[in-house]
């Protein structure tokens, strides 16, 4: 009886008290995900030189790794295809998390209080042949590996698909996974994954970062990323009284492994590059955050003049034809569209206006009524540049009261619009026809044009064969609350 009763007891006392803190127990700040270990982890794959000769990958561990490799090999049908695997030591860097160095002064980040410092491994896979599947893995401690990804070399010409993501930045951990999953599931054989930036909401967040890693998870590591820089990717300093500057996040470096452009500033290093995937397209990657654009501007001007890709393609954060409420970034516009349309580049993927708009500048054969609900005669006649905003998390804005009207006098006209509606987007190129295609969350077809390009270098747009649905709006979708 004396048993029954302690057994009784205990039972009860544990259903009333809280569980005690156990040795190694992850405390709020720190989700299990978050934490680094000696096992890698936030593997990613990226394009820093050649796309078609060589892969870069990055990763990361906990601060005791200070030396690790990785190994790369043919992926062969073979059960043990890895005995042919050779072995690449990796760059290691020491990264403190809970500061940040400028100028001599040493500035907290104060959302990463109390965080160790992490270990941020890298390597490039040299000497590749193109268009080749490769498997390989990464390693953190001696014998404690990744498992093995496989990921694909450029081919030199030929069609080839790649996935385009506007924001992400919110829900992280809730609302974006299911946008990226549902890409790769439209789009398995996606050569690369554009991230038209704001991929986190405090770019020195470290809590952040493993949400969007987690979400990405082997997705990252299978298909490289083509990451650009927004304005949440900057965190803001009091460096003085009267001064506030925002500096690039602590971990965008360490995480990406990206082209270096020798003629730029060094503070815009790996967020301003280009890669030049093949002969049938180049990506051009600005930085938006810069207050004065003019030196990326003829950076631009050079590289556009230089390239014989026969798809011409420029990504960059803040849109030139803003689509949200009360929104304008008319010095950037001033500056980049003059080289846009002088070099009649085909295609603008851009961000930041947590709204969805694609129109373009050309010419067509009717006049338009400039009204906010015109859509109809827009996707006809020759195109120069077409533009496309979107986003992909569920931070969501107001699209403008007017449209595009206000840039009537550049000459470009919204096709279609969005609210309210998480996107992403797999654009497909095959010669000389660029078909673009944008998606809600749940996989539905929103949008969809064909670019065709004549032998002179003329693109006209086709509509597409497909019914679309009504332009989605907060009007006739369901009640709108912010996600954290």
């Amino acid at each position: 009886m004396k048993l029954l009763l302690m057994l009784m007891t205990g039972a009860m006392l544990g259903s009333v008290m809280p569980a005690m803190a156990h040795e190694g127990a992850h405390t709020p700040a720190q989700v299990p995900w978050q934490e680094a270990s000696t096992w890698p982890d936030r593997i990613v794959a990226t394009m820093e030189r050649d796309p078609a000769s060589s892969i870069s990958v990055s990763w990361r561990t906990s601060a005791e790794i200070k030396a690790t490799r990785a190994e790369i090999t043919l992926a062969l049908p073979d059960a043990r295809f890895d005995q042919l695997a050779r072995s690449v030591d990796a760059q290691t860097q020491l990264l403190d998390l809970d500061q940040v160095v400028h100028e001599g002064l040493v500035l907290p980040v104060t959302h990463n209080a109390g965080l160790p410092a992490t270990s941020h491994h890298s390597v490039r896979f040299d000497g590749l042949e193109p268009d080749t599947l490769y498997a390989y893995r990464v390693q953190g401690a001696e014998g404690q590996w990744s498992e093995w990804f496989q990921t694909r070399t450029a081919p030199s010409s030929g069609p080839l698909r790649f996935i385009y993501l506007g924001d992400a930045q919110n829900g992280l951990d809730s609302h974006w996974p299911r946008v990226i999953r549902a890409a790769f599931q439209q789009a398995p054989d996606a050569r690369f994954i554009l991230h038209a930036g704001d991929l986190v909401n405090r770019g020195s967040r470290d809590l952040e970062w493993a949400h969007w890693f987690r979400a990405g998870s082997f997705i990252n590591g299978m298909i490289p990323a083509i990451p650009v820089s927004g304005n949440h990717e900057y965190d803001s300093y009091k460096l003085g009284e009267e001064q506030k500057q925002k500096l690039l996040s602590i971990l965008w470096r360490p995480q990406f492994r990206l082209p270096e452009e020798p003629e730029l500033p060094d503070e815009i290093q790996e967020t301003v590059y280009s890669v030049r995937y093949s002969n049938d397209l180049e990506v051009f990657v600005l930085n938006s955050n810069v207050s004065d654009m003019s030196e990326q501007a003829e950076w631009l001007d050079s590289g556009l003049a230089a390239s014989d890709a026969r798809w011409r393609i420029v990504t960059m954060h803040h849109p030139v034809f803003s689509s949200g409420r009360e929104r304008d970034n008319r010095s950037r516009r001033e500056v980049l569209l003059p080289v846009l349309l002088k070099h009649s580049v085909d295609l603008v993927l851009q961000g930041h206006d947590h709204t969805y708009a694609r129109g373009q500048v050309g010419e067509r054969e009717v006049d338009l009524e400039m009204t906010p609900n015109r859509s109809a005669a827009v996707d006809e006649g020759t195109v120069t540049t077409m533009f496309v905003n979107s986003v992909s998390g569920p931070k969501q804005y107001e699209f403008s009261a007017t449209g595009w009207d206000a840039y009537a006098p550049n000459g470009v006209a919204l096709a279609r619009r969005g609210e309210n509606t998480q996107f992403f987007q797999v654009i497909e190129i095959d010669g000389d026809q660029l078909t673009y295609a944008a998606y809600t969350a749940d996989g539905a077809l929103y949008d969809e044009v064909d670019l065709m390009k004549s032998a002179n270098g003329t693109k006209s747009i086709q509509p597409s064969e497909n019914t679309l649905p009504e332009q989605r709006l907060f009007q006739n979708t369901l009640p709108y609350e912010s996600v954290k």
